[in-house]
């Protein structure tokens, strides 16, 4: 039996859509100003020109492990979480929900409320496993035997699938489970431009990866006034409290 390891959140990735703004490069200082409080750093513009892919990035701010990112119909938000202080999925819940709110605020001093449309939250976790003890195939196993009533085909390889639904109050609700690995490995005698193959530098964690979309798309454009307040209630109340049932975590 596989021994999924506890889980914790990997990052958070909160997205508020907007009416069309083809002019959303030349606000990059309006945006600089309005974020100075949450991302101390400078804006980078991209420069695209303004009738080129309204999905693509515009204007974007970084600082540690926070990442901003205007397009001409979207505000992003990143959030890449290290744990390296073992801190409870409570806590990073805490830091998370701050965060989203102090971002809601700041977009708001840029894109008036009427103009904001579906909001949407992405919550990646993570069940991690002792990678000397189950094989890559081992992980594979333990997906397709918990979720699919199929045959295998053959010794599984790699496993992922996404399930959706819709909520009785019109939110989306989306879960998505896949292997994950991460390598590791001493770079000090890599020469500028040499190729590396990532693949074969030691396993440092593996394990299976949940993410956990909800967002307000099916209210179209009668947003009710709380709504980012309802997707993190939703997306965080599933990461706390069902995702081990939904894994078939053995306690």
């Amino acid at each position: 039996m596989l021994n999924l390891g506890n889980k914790s959140i990997a990052q958070a990735l909160f997205v508020i859509g907007f009416t069309k703004d083809s002019t959303i490069r030349t606000k990059q200082f309006d945006i600089e100003k309005a974020f100075t409080s949450f991302v101390n750093s400078p804006s980078v513009n991209t420069n695209l020109p303004d009738d080129f892919n309204p999905q693509a990035p515009r204007v974007t701010l970084r600082e540690g492990q926070v990442s901003v990112v205007f397009s001409q119909i979207t505000a992003q938000l990143t959030i890449d979480i290290i744990n390296n202080n073992g801190k409870s999925i409570e806590v990073i819940r805490d830091s998370i929900v701050k965060k989203i709110n102090s971002f809601q605020g700041c977009v708001n001093k840029i894109i008036p409320s009427d103009q904001q449309q579906e909001r949407g939250l992405v919550l990646t976790v993570l069940y991690p496993v002792d990678s000397t003890q189950f094989a890559n195939e081992v992980v594979s196993g333990y997906i397709q035997s918990t979720f699919f009533q199929i045959s295998p085909l053959g010794e599984p390889s790699s496993t992922q699938f996404t399930v959706g639904y819709k909520t009785q109050d019109n939110y989306f609700l989306t879960l998505s489970v896949a292997q994950y690995q991460a390598f590791a490995g001493d770079l000090k005698d890599l020469k500028p431009n040499q190729w590396l193959d990532i693949q074969s530098l030691p396993v440092s964690e593996s394990g299976i990866e949940l993410k956990i979309d909800v967002n307000s798309r099916p209210l179209a454009d009668h947003q009710p006034a709380d709504v980012t307040n309802v997707i993190l209630k939703k997306a965080f109340d599933f990461a706390i409290d069902e995702t081990d049932k939904f894994m078939r975590v053995q306690k």
